[in-house]
């Protein structure tokens, strides 16, 4: 008796799985956000004030972010979950993206499934839904222009270029980066000859690029600080920047997406070179996006620092070609795919679990602890006396002036005083100190954690004890105050001075762009 090989499932079958797991993420998140110990990072902070300052620029970024963050905010209220509510609802579009994308490139159902849930809990599905960054949303608009281009690819055909510009408009709306896709898009379609007419073409590209008129807009009246911000970024960053990291870059990428799926992304290279072969040609298209961008963010990495989450808009599309080598090319892979979505689980989970870790020796490496700690100063700065009817809050940097912003009562903008000289922040384009509270009095607050904590102590509180005189009139030390301990010892603190009547001197920092 022979047996029948059983049909695969079709698109139908996979949809409710999809949408029940694409829940489940979205409600644990959201769990998370409302009940959990991780506050907002500095830059969803920063974010979150600029938000409550609509403009149609900042000094480092587009202003989708803030324009996103107001919505959510206006939605759910100034909170936690009103700052990162878009940034869960908008993971949650990204899993059917990708899900469709690969269906309209030729793929099976089953593998355009596992290349949605690839996305949506790898590490950068995970913390991409739970951190209200720019990376949310110049991933997910770079998903939407590859499902518009998918099919019209596997057809040998141009994809829209006004549908391809919206989904550039929008990406452009919270990183400039997200304007690469017009070259890969001009590439294809100069090697496939489908280039659409000229006048449609023109009218695509000039409708994303008006995703840049409010930022132009506003750096015209703002010596073009954005623009001078990204040129410094892209020479290397300022100051310590310089040098390369190809080996940090390297693992960075691995982390992001996790580490056997990784390493399923670069065993799927040599099948792709063979592109005759490919049962899809948009396939090839999406690999020539993934590695070109890779390797040349490796090549970069050579030279000069490279962040991260730089080229993280590449893995939309990285995905799909791990789901296809995986799921049809390799099908004995099959398991290795499997195993990287729960391993990415997994690590996410760790990460998530040691983020609230206070032990000394955990804390020091806690890549979240600069988010903790926020909600136990708001109840210092009470019992201090803070009243933001009459008194004001500062810091002399600007991550920690945003936190003082988001986490007190009243959640007043603090002010941000350029002690250390440091570079330009959106603070320096708002009413400083000296100008606005003249006559009043506040707290100075700056905070510190292990093991700089235990190393500069001393030496930071004769900083401060000689330097905050030059910016008020009298100032008073009032505590040290742990923000949060090991059981023994803190590992997190806060330095809270009284400070009254700003001096009229200079609080701008000097253009360290």
């Amino acid at each position: 008796m022979t047996s029948k090989i059983q049909p695969l499932p079709s698109t139908s079958y996979y949809l409710p799985r999809l949408g029940g797991w694409l829940a489940l993420k979205a409600a644990a998140l959201t769990l998370l956000i409302l009940y959990g110990f991780i506050g907002l990072g500095p830059d969803e902070a920063q974010y979150w004030t600029w938000s409550r300052s609509l403009d149609w620029g900042y000094y480092s970024k587009p202003p989708g972010i803030a324009w996103q963050i107001w919505l959510g905010t206006a939605l759910f209220g100034q909170s936690e979950w009103g700052v990162r509510s878009l940034a869960v609802f908008m993971s949650f579009i990204q899993g059917w993206l990708i899900f469709f994308t690969a269906v309209q490139a030729g793929l099976h159902p089953r593998t355009a499934y596992w290349s949605a849930l690839m996305m949506a809990f790898s590490p950068i599905g995970i913390l991409g839904s739970l951190f209200a960054t720019t990376d949310g949303g110049v991933v997910m608009s770079w998903s939407g222009a590859c499902l518009i281009s998918a099919a019209s690819w596997q057809r040998k055909e141009s994809p829209d270029p006004l549908y391809v510009g919206g989904w550039v408009f929008l990406g452009l709306l919270f990183k400039w980066t997200m304007g690469i896709f017009w070259i890969f898009y001009l590439a294809i379609g100069l090697f496939t000859s489908t280039l659409p007419k000229a006048g449609r073409l023109c009218c695509g590209i000039l409708l994303s690029l008006t995703a840049l008129l409010p930022s132009i807009w506003w750096n015209s009246s703002h010596d073009w600080a954005t623009f001078r911000h990204v040129s410094s970024t892209l020479q290397g960053g300022s100051m310590n920047q310089a040098g390369g990291n190809l080996f940090e870059f390297i693992g960075s990428q691995a982390l992001l997406v996790s580490p056997i799926l990784f390493v399923l992304l670069l065993l799927c290279l040599p099948s792709l070179t063979r592109w005759k072969d490919l049962p899809s040609r948009a396939l090839l298209y999406f690999g020539i996006i993934t590695f070109t961008l890779l390797f040349g963010a490796l090549f970069c990495s050579l030279s000069q620092k490279v962040q991260g989450n730089w080229i993280i808009f590449a893995y939309p599309t990285a995905f799909i070609l791990i789901a296809w080598f995986a799921f049809e090319q390799r099908p004995t892979l099959s398991r290795w795919a499997i195993w990287g979505v729960a391993l990415s689980i997994v690590l996410c989970t760790c990460l998530l679990y040691l983020g609230t870790a206070t032990n000394r020796t955990l804390y020091r490496v806690n890549s979240l602890k600069h988010n903790l700690g926020w909600r136990q100063l708001q109840e210092e700065l009470k019992l201090a006396g803070y009243d933001p009817k009459i008194h004001f809050l500062a810091s002399d940097k600007y991550q920690t002036t945003s936190e003082l912003s988001f986490y007190s009562e009243g959640q007043k903008r603090a002010y941000f005083i350029n002690i250390q000289k440091m570079r330009n922040n959106q603070f320096s384009y708002w009413p400083s100190i000296d100008e606005v509270e003249k006559g009043h009095g506040g707290f100075f607050v700056w905070t510190e954690n292990s093991p700089h904590l235990e190393r500069e102590r001393e030496q930071k509180e004769l900083f401060y004890e000689r330097e905050l005189p030059h910016y008020f009139e009298k100032v008073h030390f009032l505590a040290a105050v742990p923000l949060i301990t090991d059981g023994k010892s803190p590992v997190k603190m806060a330095f809270i001075y009284w400070c009254e009547n700003p001096k009229e001197t200079l609080t701008q920092p000097i253009n360290l762009w």
